[in-house]
């Protein structure tokens, strides 16, 4: 203890020592020199111990210090409520507070909503006013026409799948595509009128016509047996579409050549092709060219052709693996007028006169007989197709033959090089051995037995 009161009794004095040389208040300092007698040591080392000592709080001390120094106000806490707090268990219930609803709606935040609806009300609107229109033009002309039919065929309107024959029926295919079938009739085994009308159902399509008009059309095919017609090949129809008609047409291009249309009564517009003078002859006589002139804007083309074979293969490197059957055909196709914006029942009457004369025509071409000499040469011209044809199809076997031992040569080729370098060798002297036996001379080998 005494140790400690002498370290701070030098402590005191270092410090007084530094107060007289640094200290800024030295100037209230007075000159008196400070004496300190044994009492006053006694009393200053009573007063340091208890300075350094801490001094136990009294009572009221621990009550001040224990409570919290926050000042809590009424005011901070308005619109609370002293509530109990709820039992273990207990729902807690939710206070829903109502508030107003906005019913105001805008009509300007669904205008894709409402153009929707009005786009799906208007093409099905369209679609099922097209299909009744459709169905009413097809029916008007199945009735106006039926007369005239029932005095030329036996069986009208089959539906091409009982076994019973049946009669008066329109085959629908689709909403604006209809069928008749006609037979029995001498010189032919049947015709098949296809009524194909605009898709006046869709609605796209009837947007388009705006831009590119099209009309309805009549298109009669007539199924011939090989007795029932003589080598014929006429082609009638409009000049824009002549020569590309008789590049895609196979039996035109092999064998019909342009004829003058000023050799007959008719419109200039129209073109000839025909394989004989003496066919063309035979069937424009002067009722059937007056026919046409008449109803030149019903009329589209009229197709003969005892080699018909379809149009021919337009797509770049397709090969034609099989060439169809030639048959025997007369496909007449008339046109509706008005571009499909008349849509009354009496404009599919119009093409009456032109079905009049395709039943005429059908019966000149039964009795129709190809004189000798060009009977021969239509022969002639015949086989030298068939020839050229077989000549094309077997380049084209080569061709592919070719393509097949190229790829199966490269298929080897890829499978030899996962091999390890032993099998290769194996496969490569057998591949070698190969071709040194395709290459050498063949040599047959006889057997002699001696006696």
């Amino acid at each position: 203890m005494s140790v400690l009161l002498d370290v701070m009794y030098l402590l005191l004095l270092v410090g007084a020592t530094f107060g007289q040389s640094e200290d800024p208040f030295a100037e209230f300092d007075t000159d008196e020199t400070v004496v300190i007698e044994a009492d006053d040591y006694d009393v200053l080392e009573t007063e340091i111990i208890e300075e350094a000592l801490p001094i136990p709080p009294t009572d009221q001390e621990e009550e001040i210090d224990t409570s919290d120094d926050v000042t809590i106000e009424d005011e901070d806490f308005e619109g609370f409520e002293d509530s109990e707090k709820p039992a273990p268990g207990a729902k807690k219930e939710l206070n829903i507070i109502k508030g107003p609803i906005n019913m105001k709606g805008q009509w300007e935040d669904y205008y894709l909503e409402i153009i929707g609806l009005i786009g799906v009300f208007v093409y099905a609107l369209n679609f099922y006013t097209g299909k009744a229109i459709n169905n009413r033009l097809a029916n008007a002309w199945f009735d106006h026409h039926r007369k005239l039919l029932s005095e030329s065929f036996c069986v009208i309107g089959d539906d091409g799948v009982s076994k019973e024959l049946s009669e008066g029926i329109l085959v629908k295919e689709s909403e604006n595509k209809f069928v008749v079938w006609c037979t029995g009739r001498l010189g032919c085994e049947g015709i098949k009128i296809e009524i194909k009308l605009l898709r006046r159902q869709d609605l796209i399509s009837l947007i388009s016509q705006l831009f590119k008009p099209q009309s309805d059309t009549i298109t009669i095919t007539t199924y011939l047996a090989p007795e029932d017609m003589d080598s014929v090949v006429l082609a009638i129809m409009p000049r824009k579409g002549l020569k590309r008609l008789q590049q895609e047409v196979q039996d035109l291009a092999h064998f019909a050549t342009e004829r003058k249309i000023e050799n007959f009564d008719m419109p200039s517009t129209l073109g000839i092709l025909t394989e004989f003078s003496e066919v063309a002859n035979e069937f424009l006589t002067s009722p059937v060219c007056r026919t046409i002139s008449e109803n030149i804007d019903v009329f589209d083309s009229v197709h003969f052709s005892d080699y018909y074979t379809g149009f021919k293969i337009s797509q770049e490197g397709q090969v034609e693996t099989e060439r169809p059957k030639p048959v025997k055909r007369l496909i007449f196709n008339f046109v509706i007028p008005g571009h499909g914006k008349k849509t009354k029942n009496s404009i599919m009457t119009t093409t009456e006169p032109l079905l009049r004369m395709a039943l005429h025509m059908m019966s000149r071409v039964h009795k129709f007989k190809l004189s000798k000499e060009n009977k021969i040469k239509a022969e002639k011209h015949r086989i030298q197709v068939e020839e050229e044809y077989l000549k094309q199809t077997h380049v084209q076997r080569q061709e592919a033959a070719q393509a097949r031992r190229d790829e199966k040569k490269r298929l080897e080729k890829e499978k030899v090089q996962d091999l390890d370098p032993e099998a290769q060798r194996r496969y490569e002297e057998k591949e070698y051995k190969k071709s040194m036996r395709r290459s050498g001379p063949k040599v047959k080998q006889l057997k002699v037995k001696t006696g």
